[in-house]
C-alpha cells in the first residue's frame, strides 16, 4: 500500500469544541476513567459484577482510616436520575440519591422532562443511569438521541459553564443492547462470559482490529479472575484501547495487524468458510443420493 501525499491540504487547523471543556469540574477522575459527557456500557450477568462496579465508582473515596482509596466519581455529579427497577435493594442510603430522580421503571416523558429541565438550568455536570432496564430501551429513540447527542442536549448557551451529561448502561448480554447503543458507546466494560455468541459478538463487535488469537488470549486474561474484566475505550486507537481491570494492555508491534491484513485474514476466512459450507453440502447430497 502506498499513500500519496496532498502538499496543497496536509495542515488543516483542528477546532477545540468548547463544550468538551473540563476546567468546571470538581476535580479530573483517575485515567482510563471518561472525565466528561461519556456513554458507558456494563456488561455482566446476574450476580456478576455490574451493580458494584458502578456503585463503586460513586462511591469510592479516601478516608481517614483508609487514605489510599481512590477517589472516582464520589460527589462529582451535580444530578443522577436513576432508573433501576431494582432500585429498592441498591444502597441508597450512602448513595444518597434524590428519591424525585430515581424511578423504578424507564419512561421516556421521565428522561424529557429531565433534559428540558436541564436545557433551562446552571450547565450542570449530569448523570443518567440506566440499570438493568436493557428491555425497556432497545431500538429506543430517545435513548438514541440522548446518546448521540449527550455532549449538547442540556447546554445552555444563556449560562455560564459548559453542560456535561454522562449515561451508564447496564445489560446482563452484551447482544441485548442494540447494535446502535453498542457503536455508540465511548466506554464498553465486559465481565467474564462463556455464552458463544456473546463472545462472538464482542470479538466481532469491539475486538476486529486484533487477529482471533490475540482476542482469545485477551479474553482470557481479562476473565482469569473473578471479577475481572475487559476495559475497551471504543472510541480510541489499538494502543490505547485496552485495558484489563483499569490496566493498560501494551501490544509488541508484532501483536497488531495493520489494516490490509485484518482485510485479507477476513476475506481467507470468508473462502475458508465458503469451501466448508460446499463440502457439507456435497456430504448432505451424497447421503440424501
Amino acid at each position: 500500500m502506498k499513500i500519496v501525499e496532498n502538499k496543497e491540504l496536509n495542515n488543516v487547523s483542528i477546532t477545540k469544541q468548547s463544550i468538551d471543556d473540563t476546567s468546571d469540574l470538581p476535580y479530573i477522575p483517575p485515567s482510563p476513567l471518561p472525565a466528561k459527557s461519556f456513554a458507558m456500557l456494563v456488561v455482566a450477568p446476574a450476580g456478576g459484577g455490574k451493580t458494584s462496579f458502578w456503585t463503586s465508582l460513586l462511591l469510592s473515596h479516601p478516608t481517614k482510616k483508609k487514605p489510599d482509596i481512590n477517589r472516582i466519581y464520589y460527589r462529582y455529579f451535580d444530578k443522577i436520575i436513576l432508573f433501576s427497577p431494582s432500585k429498592d435493594t441498591l444502597p441508597m442510603d450512602k448513595l444518597k440519591l434524590d428519591e424525585s430522580r430515581c424511578f423504578l421503571k424507564y419512561e421516556d416523558q421521565d428522561l424529557i422532562d429531565f433534559i428540558d429541565e436541564e436545557k433551562e438550568g446552571e450547565n450542570l455536570n449530569n448523570l443518567i443511569i440506566l440499570d438493568d432496564s436493557i428491555k425497556q430501551i432497545k431500538n429506543n429513540k430517545e435513548i438514541h438521541k440522548l446518546v448521540l447527542n449527550r455532549r449538547h442536549i442540556t447546554h445552555n448557551p444563556d449560562e455560564d459553564n459548559k453542560a456535561g451529561l454522562s449515561v451508564l448502561i447496564t445489560s446482563q448480554k452484551f447482544n441485548a443492547a442494540d447494535t446502535y447503543l453498542r457503536n455508540n458507546m465511548s466506554d464498553i466494560i465486559i465481565f467474564k462470559t462463556s455464552v458463544k455468541n456473546e463472545l462472538d459478538s464482542i470479538k466481532n463487535d469491539l475486538m476486529s482490529d486484533l487477529d482471533k488469537d490475540l482476542q482469545d488470549k485477551l479474553l482470557k486474561k481479562a476473565f482469569e479472575k473473578k471479577y475481572g474484566f475487559l476495559y475497551v475505550k471504543n472510541y480510541m486507537p489499538t494502543k490505547d484501547r485496552y485495558y484489563i481491570n483499569f490496566d493498560k494492555v501494551v501490544f509488541d508491534d508484532l501483536d497488531i495487524d495493520d489494516e490490509d491484513d485484518i482485510l485479507i485474514k477476513a476475506h481467507m476466512q470468508e473462502e475458508e468458510e465458503e469451501e466448508d459450507n460446499k463440502k457439507d453440502k456435497v456430504k448432505k447430497d451424497l447421503k440424501k443420493s
